[in-house]
């Protein structure tokens, strides 16, 4: 169910290709693979053709050259070393270095009342009592004051949970990019998930409103995924909507590309997906506080290999592409 916008998908892809093939660790079959994946779709190619404007062609550093003596190069104090390190160029150099920062410090959004970092969780009492808490790279404003007709809870990025207080007069309003969810109190799981929101209400009812279209009431136990354009009704498991609030991620027949989306949200490095095997349908317990584990176990059950080409870059390819390196 992939829903992400195509171009940001695309772009986003094209960007970490070049982060790979300019870090001095890419190798003649991370190359192939990327022209593989360069000339499978026009739009491939042209996210690459956007970003080789201004930084130049897609080619590995130093390409042809061994592996190891390109390390033993770039380790020693020689006039060689200096040579390869500007070989780099400064834009690819800042560029990778944005984003493993970005990775490990969302950079986005800067003023918000509540974030966490990746790989961390938090959670707050808030003034009327009810108890929230952020998933990993999440940001909320929140504003729940007497003087206010409603609670409410601005979700900006990634996701939380809201145990809700009771409260006819003042009910609690969610808020996200592209509707918002009216509910008296309960626990409410709301998160960006696939290019849209989704939302799993635990113990109350509530009322879903979009901004574009038809809005919907749900039911204790009941969930829904919408976006600007799409509002479907989704089958949910209370467990599986607050196991990431212990550190675990639950998945019942959602693609792998899905639930590595939610890995990111844990990883220090870039993970990065081939296409080929995104859609293949996961069900299963992951842990999130070890990711490492968590994509082992990915690679135990299904016919993926997990290639770790640097600390902070691992790729997920066909188990096939392992076997023919």
């Amino acid at each position: 169910m992939a829903r992400l916008s195509q171009h940001d998908e695309v772009a986003r892809q094209a960007i970490e290709w070049m982060v790979l093939l300019r870090s001095g660790e890419a190798s003649t079959h991370d190359y192939e693979h990327y022209l593989r994946w360069r000339h499978a779709e026009p739009a491939h190619d042209s996210a690459c053709l956007r970003i080789e404007q201004t930084l130049g062609q897609f080619t590995p550093l130093l390409e042809g050259m061994p592996t190891e003596p390109i390390r033993q190069a770039l380790l020693a104090p020689s006039s060689r070393r200096k040579a390869i390190q500007y070989g780099l160029g400064m834009a690819a150099t800042l560029t990778l270095s944005t984003a493993l920062l970005n990775q490990r410090y969302p950079l986005t959004p800067a003023f918000a009342d509540m974030k966490t970092m990746t790989a961390e969780r938090r959670s707050l009492t808030l003034v009327d009592g009810s108890e929230l808490t952020l998933d990993a790279r999440s940001a909320v404003d929140i504003n729940v004051a007497d003087s206010n007709a409603v609670r409410e809870v601005a979700l900006l990025s990634g996701g939380l949970l809201l145990r809700a207080t009771e409260n006819a007069q003042r009910p609690v309003l969610i808020k996200t990019r592209v509707g918002e969810l009216l509910a008296l109190g309960g626990r409410m799981n709301v998160r960006y998930e696939d290019g849209g929101v989704h939302v799993g209400v635990l113990d109350s009812v509530a009322k879903l409103n979009r901004h574009h279209g038809h809005g919907l009431v749900l039911q204790p136990g009941q969930g829904a995924w919408f976006d600007d354009r799409t509002l479907l009704q989704v089958a949910i498991r209370p467990e599986a909507e607050t196991a990431w609030t212990h550190g675990r991620l639950e998945v019942y027949d959602r693609t792998l590309g899905s639930v590595v989306r939610t890995l990111r949200n844990y990883s220090p490095g870039v993970i990065r997906i081939d296409p080929a095997v995104a859609d293949l349908r996961v069900s299963g317990n992951f842990p999130l506080d070890n990711i490492h584990s968590a994509l082992d176990s990915l690679a135990q059950t299904m016919p993926i290999a997990v290639v770790h080409t640097t600390r902070y870059w691992i790729q997920i390819q066909p188990a096939s592409y392992r076997r023919n390196a």
